[in-house]
């Protein structure tokens, strides 16, 4: 059962369609930037899967989706007193084809289609950066835990670590991929195993 907490939902639902999502710091600066970002990888999506002959970005790999599901995933520390034990972690489901028109870019109340708090994502008691003092190293470190977060509470898949300098979005996801995926998680048959890899290669 949903809970409310400061005006957010606590809890999480399958996300459906293939989708993309970019992490960055709960303040003002690092979501609008994230915005920005996230309007680019949606505009480079919809031209891959249009007539456009331009030279695809290197994070595309394959057919391109319709990639329909978009998010902005924001995190900050949290901690009862001292330094920071856990981090917020907040999703916040985006209005993709508002991404796609012309102009300036909407706030990012205007572009929510929902809003969610999920758990807390307690921090490990030797975590290299633990100060969000030097925010672009606690970032380095805090991402792959918020990754995992968003994937396991909105049923994505795990993902491969991003690889350090890689252009492109944070999360990626195909749900035909996924599907095999599950089916190989239900039944253990290696079979279903690589051919979801086979349909995810890349992403």
């Amino acid at each position: 059962m949903a809970m409310k907490t400061t005006g957010l939902t606590v809890g999480g639902k399958a996300v459906g369609g293939p989708g993309l999502a970019e992490i960055k710091p709960h303040n003002d600066a690092a979501i609008r930037k994230g915005l920005y970002q996230l309007q680019r990888y949606v505009q480079q999506s919809a031209a891959a899967r249009g007539t456009s002959t331009g030279k695809r970005p290197a994070w595309m790999a394959g057919s391109e989706p319709d990639r329909t599901s978009v998010w902005l995933v924001t995190y900050s520390p949290w901690s009862d007193k001292g330094p920071p034990t856990h981090v917020r972690v907040f999703a916040h489901e985006l209005k993709r084809d508002d991404l796609l028109k012309k102009g300036p870019l909407p706030s990012l109340a205007r572009l929510l289609v929902s809003r969610r708090e999920l758990a807390k994502v307690e921090l490990p008691k030797t975590m290299p950066f633990p100060h969000p003092g030097k925010p672009d190293l606690f970032g380095l470190a805090v991402e792959p835990l918020v990754r995992q977060r968003f994937a396991g509470t909105f049923h994505r898949p795990q993902q491969r670590p991003q690889r350090l300098r890689r252009k492109g979005p944070d999360v990626l996801w195909r749900e035909l991929g996924d599907l095999f995926r599950e089916l190989a998680d239900e039944t253990g048959d290696r079979y279903w195993r690589e051919v979801a890899n086979e349909l995810s290669h890349g992403v």
